[in-house]
């Protein structure tokens, strides 16, 4: 008779048994049944290093990349693959030869004024600098102070000028004209400066907010003619600081829907186009003022208890003055346009403040808004940069160390810790011979646009579902209406539930990025006309004989990469050899988006799509058939006509039927080859 402790014992090594021969049955089952694409494309071993070739077939010469090497098996693709999403946006090379020729580095803006006598401490009192004491030495001086202030868009009213001396206040206004006299010489400078009023932050603290407030305060700085890729390589330390310390998200499917910084901003603000609301052109008559008859969202927030700054640094081409009628009331709390208006016609070089550069003032201006109100005061900062970038594709690049360290020290004295941080451009660069090429049509529809929440707000269970719906819109195709609502819900955030829905883009053509975006959004939906969808189109590449050879020729290079990842192993591995291509497809712009060269009408509303802008690169997808093995592959990969460069990314490559044993000599040893690998035993 068993004993009990027999009996488990036997129990037990029959389990063993049973599990380890289901486990081998699973992974038989595992390397003979399932396509390769499941098993293997994932990643590959960190030793290969990128393999960048020219391969010569006939008379041609392709040049060949290869990534993806190293990659994990999170990381997202540099190649979109057909059916991952009804909008496929481009995936675009920053360093793309086309746009590169005009990439130059910028002449320093070589600011000699005469050194600052005086600057403003943070309560706004005036204190002498070096070069001031050193003045002081050589005898008394004399100073004035004169405030100004907006009369209308168009012009200031001054105050009368009083003597200040070291130590005053300078807190009649935000705008000033100091003036010093010593022997005859004169030393004058403007001054911008934020002084907080006492009513605005009782008025913040009664404000009872909705139930569902969400505790955050706004900063919104954009930038002029920036796509995110030229952003991208102008201001590489700001994204670098945004996507690896403040863990911003940038949106890839971020398009534009018209020409020009309104295009981009009406609907930001309002939800609604120019066209959608009461006329409000210039030279219409019977126009009205933007403020009188567009539904702002500062007005909301200004509703709502938040102390509000609108600010612009380029008045000459104002977003809401320069063809527009403007503001009959002042908009915000804090409205820089008084300031620029007057400084433009005074400066000798606006782009300058005697020493210094007029940017980091700017930046300053942003910097004490949040640091001399109080902190529990709710903020709603929005500014927009085009000094620099509106006429030249490169100034800019100069802003890059400053406005880092504007982000980084806002971040670190916590200003950012109850803050949704959006940094932005309105659209892409939009000179002639950029345009004229095909990734400048496409960079110019989409802009840079990134969104920062913060850690606490991140650990609540509404902020942690948002962060997560803002990573899942990363790649979704998104647009300027969806910016308005995102915005409004800061004063009232969506409920869990909503939190927890995807949002019908059929229904609305204005959808929350807190909120999950379809991912077969079209954009008809999101209210983006053809000329300006950047959405790529699938049409098929092995046609004509002409298509016929490109494929093949592209063909032979997939296969010349995959031989070189098994190239070491080749002991036990066979070389692949290219038997049949069985189908070619590219994507490509839609027909509008090339053609757009303008508008036809004054008021930029009638495109004109008389271009010829010619696609010079284009996305592939390849099926192909290899021998030995039988073996059928999809590759998708890019290809440069100009450069005659192909790019192929190991992501991005299907092994799509069975292959059974074929590979049995390389997946105990590395079977991260085992798609690629047909074994020579196997070979008859």
């Amino acid at each position: 008779m068993r004993t009990c402790r027999q009996f488990s014992a036997h129990t037990a090594i029959r389990r063993v048994f049973w599990v380890t021969l289901a486990v081998s049955l699973l992974l038989l089952f595992y390397i003979a049944v399932l396509p390769g694409e499941v098993q293997y494309t994932e990643r590959i071993p960190a030793n290969f290093s990128a393999i960048k070739q020219k391969f010569t077939f006939g008379n041609v010469t392709l040049k060949v990349v290869a990534i993806g090497q190293n990659a994990d098996k999170n990381d997202k693709k540099a190649i979109s693959t057909p059916g991952e999403a009804t909008c496929r946006i481009p995936k675009l090379d920053k360093n793309n030869p086309e746009i590169m020729a005009f990439d130059k580095e910028p002449h320093p803006l070589n600011c000699n004024g005469e050194p600052h006598w005086f600057e403003l401490d943070m309560d706004n009192k005036l204190v002498l600098t070096a070069r001031g004491e050193t003045i002081k030495s050589n005898g008394s001086f004399k100073c004035t102070v004169a405030y100004f202030e907006r009369e209308d868009d168009d012009h200031v009213k001054w105050e009368p000028e009083k003597q200040v001396q070291v130590g005053d206040k300078i807190d009649h206004s935000d705008y000033s004209l100091l003036k010093c006299e010593q022997n005859g010489k004169v030393w004058e400078r403007l001054f911008m400066n934020i002084v907080p009023r006492k009513e605005l932050i009782q008025k913040s603290a009664d404000a009872k907010p909705s139930p569902d407030w969400s505790g955050l305060n706004l900063f919104f700085m954009g930038f002029d003619s920036l796509s995110q890729q030229a952003y991208r390589r102008s201001l590489p330390k700001t994204v670098e600081f945004l996507e690896k310390e403040l863990g911003s998200i940038i949106l890839d499917g971020y398009n534009i829907v018209g020409d020009g910084t309104p295009q981009a901003f009406i609907p930001i603000l309002t939800g609604q186009t120019e066209e959608e609301l009461p006329m409000t052109r210039k030279r219409v008559k019977g126009a009205q003022y933007v403020d009188e008859v567009y539904p702002f969202v500062w007005k909301n927030y200004s509703d709502a208890g938040y102390v509000t700054v609108y600010g612009e640094d380029a008045a000459a081409v104002g977003t809401f003055t320069y063809r527009l009628k403007g503001f009959k009331h002042q908009p915000a709390d804090h409205y820089t346009r008084t300031f620029f208006q007057y400084a433009e016609k005074y400066a000798k070089n606006i782009k300058c403040d005697g020493p210094e550069t007029q940017h980091k003032v700017w930046f300053k201006y942003a910097e004490d808004f949040m640091h001399k109100y109080p902190k529990d005061t709710k903020k709603f900062l929005l500014m927009f940069h085009a000094l620099l970038s509106h006429n030249d594709i490169n100034e800019v690049k100069l802003a890059d160390e400053e406005f880092r360290d504007l982000l980084k020290r806002l971040k670190t004295d916590g200003y950012f810790d109850d803050a949704l941080v959006v940094i932005m451009a309105d659209h892409g660069n939009r000179f002639a011979d950029v345009r004229a090429t095909q990734q400048g049509q496409l960079e110019e529809r989409l802009p840079f646009m990134s969104f920062a929440l913060p850690e606490k707000f991140k650990q609540t269970e509404k902020g942690r579902l948002a962060y997560e719906n803002l990573k899942k819109n990363k790649d979704r195709l998104t647009s300027p209406f969806d910016l308005h609502p995102t915005l409004m819900n800061i004063l009232k955030f969506p409920s869990v539930e909503e939190l927890n829905t995807v949002q019908d883009a059929k229904e609305n053509r204005a959808l929350s990025l807190f909120r999950e975006i379809p991912e077969n959004r079209t954009c008809a939906q999101a209210g983006i006309a053809s000329h300006w969808c950047t959405c790529l189109n699938w049409e098929e590449a092995y046609t004509t004989q002409e298509q016929k050879d490109l494929s093949n020729l592209l063909a032979l290079g997939i296969v010349k990469t995959m031989n070189e990842y098994t190239a070491k192993e080749r002991s036990l591995c066979a070389e692949i050899h290219l038997a049949e291509v069985l189908s070619a497809k590219r994507l490509i712009p839609n027909t509008d988006l090339m053609k757009y060269n303008g508008v036809k009408d004054q008021d930029g509303f009638v495109p004109q799509l008389q271009g010829k802008t010619k696609a010079t690169f284009f996305t592939y997808q390849i099926k192909l058939n290899t021998q030995p093995g039988n073996a059928i592959y999809e590759a998708t990969v890019n290809y440069d006509e100009v450069a005659k460069e192909l790019t192929v990314d190991y992501r991005s490559i299907s092994h799509v039927n069975k292959f059974g044993d074929l590979p049995h000599c390389i997946i105990d040893k590395n079977y991260f080859l085992a798609a690629y690998c047909v074994c020579n035993d196997k070979i008859l």
